[in-house]
């Protein structure tokens, strides 16, 4: 009982924040000899948001004419190796790190 209660405490922990919702965080400050001497509580809301479709059209068209530009200057060709896992070779010099000219 103790596993699937400290499993379901770590997945609550580890989720991230959802947007138009409250995050809250505490810690205290503890003294083996006076007690807890500090104690900390934030409360934070995490705002929806605002999106902007034309924004995200624009970047849409910016990225890809990026990746267009990549794949011009890198020209990556693709090899099935001995296992059967498709290694990428380029025609460039750092490529593989994100060169892009």
């Amino acid at each position: 009982m103790k596993k699937l209660v400290m499993t379901a405490a770590l997945v609550a922990c580890a989720s991230p924040a959802v947007a138009g919702s409250y995050v809250s965080t505490w810690g205290c400050a503890y003294s083996r000899y006076y007690g807890y001497s500090s104690c900390v509580s934030t409360r934070t809301y995490v705002p929806d948001p605002v999106r902007n479709p034309e924004q995200e059209r624009l970047d849409a068209v910016a990225q890809q004419k990026q990746d267009e530009k990549w794949e011009a200057f890198c020209k990556p060709t693709f090899k099935a190796d001995e296992y059967g896992i498709r290694r990428a070779s380029y025609a460039e010099k750092g490529c593989d790190v994100g060169r892009n000219e």
